[in-house]
């Protein structure tokens, strides 16, 4: 039992500080050859973690139409579904972010001891990369805000600048006026 959970830890170590690249669909396992490829079931086995960060891996590298079939398929409401919509959405637009976590604190629970480390380890990932979205779009919106204000205040001091230049030349009309009046009566 300790050694199959130390080869399992290693195992679990080597394919993430790996980057999960697999040459092939399949991965030694302890006592059978486990496929990595297509949507991983909730079976407690040997190729069960394996076949999840394979998912994963997939999720990441996957086009939009992947993703979008993936979704599609894993419609239930069931831990198997739930959490490949999650690993999904994880992977895709930050906007579908926070669904994805949501559904990782809903099935993670529920999901097989032997995969929830993993499961625990992308909510983490998630829940980080949300953080960072929503500050970066809160320093955004500040600069915009500050760059709205400061676009504010330079239309205030047009506005401000043309009913001066609007003043300036009623006077100076009013002067041309009074200097061609005292033209006018000092030629006889």
């Amino acid at each position: 039992m300790k050694h199959n959970l130390i080869a399992g830890s290693l195992l679990m170590a080597t394919m993430l500080l790996g980057g999960c690249a697999m040459m092939d669909d399949r991965v030694s396992g302890a006592a059978e050859e486990c496929i990595t490829r297509g949507i991983p079931t909730m079976v407690d086995d040997e190729c069960l973690l394996p076949t999840w960060v394979a998912f994963g891996r997939s999720a990441q590298t996957g086009t939009q139409q992947w993703r979008d079939e993936v979704l599609q398929y894993m419609s239930s409401e069931t831990p198997r579904g739930g959490l490949a919509r999650a690993v999904v959405f994880s992977q895709d637009d930050a906007e579908h972010w926070p669904r994805g976590l949501a559904l990782f604190k809903r099935y993670t629970p529920q999901a097989p001891e032997s995969i929830q480390p993993l499961l625990q380890q992308w909510q983490r990932d998630l829940e980080r990369r949300i953080e960072i979205q929503s500050r970066l779009q809160t320093r955004l919106d500040a600069q915009h805000n500050r760059s709205n204000q400061g676009s504010s205040r330079q239309r205030q001091q047009i506005q401000s600048l043309e009913q001066e230049n609007a003043e300036l030349k009623e006077k100076l009309d009013a002067l041309t006026a009074i200097e061609e009046s005292m033209n006018a009566r000092q030629t006889p």
